[in-house]
């Protein structure tokens, strides 16, 4: 077995929703890093969000993928890569989620913009969860259509309403752009072309790792397009079935360290601390 790179999702998969990076992560980290192996962080959050992750894990001085692949960054904060929805999708889209009762959040290059927050029940620690430090612009709707639909990288609708949110998601597949979610109350728009698989295809090329070397971990819908791309799928315990179903390995849950274990296993060949 040859495994040149890693990537991994965070929540649910690398981070247990709500907990911290663990000992033996960040271990498993240190022994890939060590190997010469890159350990990339692939995330759906945009890049504020990420800053505490990264320096727990290790991986400020790594490549990392944000808002589902539609940028990487160096460890400079540069962009290397960048991909954006179509105008057309962003109009199609926007039409169908601003109908529903939800809340809309467009990721774009300098922040994230988001209007009817009220629909959300979770709303400040959704947002600050998703944001950090970074530049927010809330429930503004001039400036959200001025500013916030233009190079947007994603558009996500939001509600704790699961049959709203069935029919949104079923509404929103009619448009032609992709339809993802990273948990149930939530859906995540892109054009096609884009995705975590389209910017870690990229860096492999620009790495010179070819992807059937590399491992990726994952937990949801926003990750199969990855598991599919790599050559080694990994999907983590308490991933969808349907995750699990294109994963060649099954790793154990998020909150047992499932990642680590993996990494030592079939990657460092040791057992885990």
């Amino acid at each position: 077995m040859t495994i040149r790179m890693i990537a991994t999702d965070i929540d649910g998969t690398l981070l247990p929703r709500g907990g911290a990076i663990s000992d033996a992560t960040r271990a498993a980290i240190r022994g890939c890093r060590a190997r010469g192996i890159p350990f990339v962080i692939v995330s759906g959050r945009w890049i504020g969000a990420l800053g505490d992750v990264v320096r727990d894990a290790g991986t400020a001085d790594q490549p990392l993928i944000i808002v589902n692949g539609s940028a990487v960054i160096g460890p400079d904060g540069d962009v290397l890569f960048e991909r954006f929805m179509t105008a057309e999708d962003v109009q199609n889209v926007y039409a169908v989620l601003r109908r529903y009762d939800v809340q809309i959040n467009s990721y774009v290059p300098n922040g994230l913009y988001c209007l009817n927050t009220r629909a959300l029940k979770r709303r400040s620690s959704m947002l600050s969860g998703y944001m950090g430090n970074g530049n927010l612009v809330v429930d503004d709707p001039a400036r959200f259509e001025a500013e916030g639909l233009d190079r947007v990288y994603k558009l996500e609708g939001l509600t704790e309403d699961t049959a709203m949110m069935d029919q949104l998601r079923a509404e929103l597949q009619g448009t032609g752009a992709v339809v993802t979610h990273s948990s149930w109350r939530n859906v995540e728009i892109m054009s096609r072309g884009m995705g975590k698989a389209t910017a870690l295809r990229w860096l492999a090329e620009h790495l010179g790792i070819d992807m059937a070397d590399c491992m990726a971990f994952g937990d949801n819908d926003n990750d199969m397009d990855m598991l599919l791309a790599v050559g080694w799928p990994v999907a983590v315990g308490n991933a969808t079935d349907e995750l699990k179903r294109a994963a060649r390995i099954i790793a154990d849950d998020d909150v047992n360290d499932g990642v680590a274990k993996a990494v030592f296993q079939y990657v460092l060949g040791e057992d885990a601390p």
